[in-house]
């Protein structure tokens, strides 16, 4: 997870014209969302140009209390170089576009711990594609099983280089943590050591200046 862009971003619309839109689909981003009733269907849209990749890999939370869940996921654009397993969309495709759908796991292996914000996770599927013609992509997030819960997607496949990424991290492991229900008492103690740390620097700087 460390390296992207996390989004919290409101409800969904459920289908095409009511599309919650992202502001691309290069830079990595994380998606952290709830499915909220059985058979509730998120869809994600950005606007894309003839040949740009795609990817997107879901991410099963592992969270204290529970209440994650496995959906299955799909890309959808107009002219995809293959689609697979359109059957299993939800809702009915616009005429043009086609998908390329990731069922949910069989099984969830091991959990990984993200480096950054200690939260742990199981990785899942990926679909990594591209659109041959510019125009409207989707993303689509849904439970075959009806079930309910949080989950992550990420999207894009470019690190943010940008400083300006780096210098909100601090926020990002406060927002993260918090969503995943965890602790976050280490950032208190960091804050008050950064505090003490800083007033006695600034004790020690003031009494040289009055030596000098």
């Amino acid at each position: 997870m460390a390296g992207s862009l996390p989004v919290f971003p409101r409800l969904p619309g459920d289908d095409f014209t009511t599309s919650l839109h992202l502001s691309g689909m290069r830079d990595k981003h994380l998606l952290f969302n709830r499915l909220g009733q059985p058979g509730q269907v998120h869809v994600y849209s950005s606007e894309c140009r003839a040949g740009e990749r795609l990817r997107a890999q879901l991410f099963v939370p592992v969270l204290p209390l529970g209440g994650s869940v496995v959906p299955s996921f799909a890309i959808i654009a107009q002219s995809l170089p293959y689609s697979a397993d359109v059957a299993q969309l939800p809702i009915e495709l616009p005429a043009g576009f086609s998908a390329v759908v990731a069922p949910p796991p069989n099984e969830l292996i091991a959990a990984t711990r993200d480096v950054l914000t200690g939260v742990q996770y199981y990785p899942g599927p990926i679909i990594d594609t591209k659109t041959l013609v510019s125009g409207r992509c989707y993303l689509m997030v849904w439970s075959p099983r009806n079930h309910m819960g949080k989950y992550v997607v990420q999207v894009g496949h470019r690190w943010p280089w940008r400083w300006t990424y780096w210098t909100q991290v601090p926020r990002f492991w406060w927002q993260i943590r918090g969503w995943f229900g965890l602790d976050r008492t280490a950032a208190y103690v960091a804050g008050a050591a950064a505090l003490v740390g800083g007033f006695m620097a600034w004790r020690l700087a003031r009494r040289r200046s009055r030596r000098a």
